[in-house]
């Protein structure tokens, strides 16, 4: 069976920009009372968020997670963004995701490794120089938490400073983002804006993605 492997990549230098304005951002509807508290305090001391989705990109993931929610089906996929830096610190977008056939269960999730060809070429085509930053499932009807394997999986695969664990529970309308930390994790405020499109024409592209007989 085919297996996919990555070619190249060359890692890109956070670009230097303002993060959205104020008046393109809003909170997720489904922020619990804590979490809508944590998004107001950062809101309210003027300090940038750690990662701001677009609401494309928001729009998709929900309806992901709300199709398969009466089926109690996990889902989960790629968040596709930039990692971009201003004034001395850094912070995450979300322009788009990805994700293909799944085999999932009301507890796991994972591709399907026969549909991995037709993920990465969704990656390929995604229309815009792309980062990886983080990935998104669902826990229908159990809330919004990262599960021991679910840790494991961040620990191996989204281990950078940038990374980003999106969880959302379809059936309790719950969502929260999470990043490593030296206790396990933490969850972590982010902020929906309307200033993200969700794809830019291509100028250079920084990796070769192909899949390969081994």
């Amino acid at each position: 069976m085919p297996r996919p492997k990555i070619l190249g990549e060359t890692k890109r230098m956070p670009e230097e920009r303002a993060p959205p304005p104020e008046g393109s951002l809003g909170p997720h509807d489904w922020l619990s009372r804590d979490s809508r508290t944590a998004y107001d305090e950062v809101l309210s001391s003027g300090r940038h968020f750690d990662l701001y989705i677009s609401r494309h990109a928001e729009g998709m993931m929900r309806s992901h997670a709300t199709k398969e929610a009466p089926r109690r089906l996990e889902v989960m996929g790629f968040m596709l963004g930039d990692v971009r830096s201003w004034q001395g610190s850094v912070y995450t977008t979300v322009r788009d995701v990805v994700t293909t056939d799944l085999k999932s269960t009301p507890s796991k999730v994972r591709f399907d490794r026969e549909a991995l060809p037709k993920l990465f070429g969704d990656l390929d085509g995604s229309g815009f120089d792309y980062i990886i930053v983080g990935w998104y499932h669902s826990h229908p009807g159990h809330t919004c938490f990262l599960s021991r394997t679910d840790l494991e999986t961040q620990r191996t695969m989204f281990d950078q400073p940038y990374h980003t664990a999106l969880v959302i529970d379809p059936l309790n309308e719950d969502v929260k983002t999470f990043k490593l930390s030296n206790q396990g994790y933490d969850e972590v405020p982010f902020s929906l804006t309307d200033a993200l499109a969700p794809a830019r024409p291509v100028r250079k592209r920084t990796r070769r993605l192909r899949v390969r007989e081994v």
